[in-house]
């Protein structure tokens, strides 16, 4: 049987045109000159005898075939990708490069990784857990996860969602110490943390207790040493609740008072435009997102 087949070259081209909405950067992504781009579209069209795209100043957008066989095209070239990748296995592997706040990364994305990699078998995961803000310009990542919303161009950047932050301990310690009330912390060891130095005294003020509690405790540079000195029992730590909803629903830790407030910034994901067509860009984006859902809101 003889297939009415597109030339493919023409098709990939237009694929990534389409995603970018922009003959430029499709250019930059493939590493052609813009009017190559221009010329393997143009070629498509002729082919198909229609016009994908509507020229308007110097910009592009897609026409309403265009959108459509932009989707048949996209959908068309994840199937081809995923059964290649089923097929060749470990010989294909792509590299997915993360950057992500330190105590994003111990506490929420490192115990729910297994779960995305169970989907992506043959994608090696690189994890930067870096508290400072990576210029993508300067970076091979492709996904960031931040705290706090940024406005840097050539990014698009998503909200997941904010956290809740309550004194958590264990149950011991709590017992131990009678923490029933906020003045009841005078009896306790703070554990501090730098990153996230605001978090105490916001908590202690909105208690109303700040002018007799406040400076004293233990002070660590990561967030993730707090949690793990308030495991072992060695005080009380200012629990940003989603991050630590694990180790809450399993009793590890426990919050003995009732007083919370929000947290400053949000939990926002960032991807560069240089990987936003990447499929396994895609899959993780998407899947980071809802496993950010109601299930993990504090």
């Amino acid at each position: 049987m003889t297939r009415l087949m597109p030339p493919l070259k023409a098709v990939r081209y237009f694929e990534l045109a389409a995603e970018f909405e922009s003959f430029s950067q499709a250019a930059d992504e493939l590493r052609v000159s813009k009017g190559a781009v221009s010329q393997q579209v143009s070629h498509l069209e002729q082919y198909l005898g229609i016009s994908l795209f509507r020229r308007v100043g110097r910009r592009v957008a897609l026409t309403d075939a265009g959108r459509r066989y932009h989707s048949a095209a996209r959908n068309a070239f994840n199937i081809l990708e995923a059964e290649t990748e089923r097929l060749a296995g470990s010989r294909l592997r792509g590299q997915l490069k993360l950057t992500v706040l330190p105590a994003f990364a111990a506490l929420w994305l490192v115990p729910r990784l297994p779960q995305f990699q169970k989907s992506a078998a043959h994608l090696d995961i690189v994890i930067a857990a870096e508290a400072e803000v990576v210029d993508f310009a300067k970076s091979d990542a492709q996904i960031g996860i931040r705290y706090g919303a940024t406005a840097q161009s050539g990014l698009t950047s998503t909200l997941l969602g904010h956290d809740a932050l309550t004194p958590v301990c264990t149950p011991e310690y709590a017992e131990l110490h009678a923490i029933r009330t906020a003045e009841d912390l005078a009896r306790c060891v703070l554990l501090h943390d730098t990153y996230w130095s605001d978090d105490w005294p916001r908590w202690l003020t909105d208690a109303g207790v700040a002018d007799r509690l406040g400076g004293d405790g233990q002070f660590f540079t990561h967030y993730s040493m707090a949690i793990d000195t308030a495991r072992a029992g060695g005080g009380v730590a200012m629990g940003h609740r989603l991050l630590l909803r694990d180790m809450i629903d399993r009793g590890e830790l426990v919050a003995p008072l009732e007083r919370s407030i929000p947290s400053v910034q949000p939990y926002v994901v960032v991807v560069p435009d240089h990987a936003a067509h990447l499929d396994f860009v895609k899959r993780f984006r998407t899947w980071l997102i809802g496993s950010f859902g109601p299930a993990d809101a504090p």
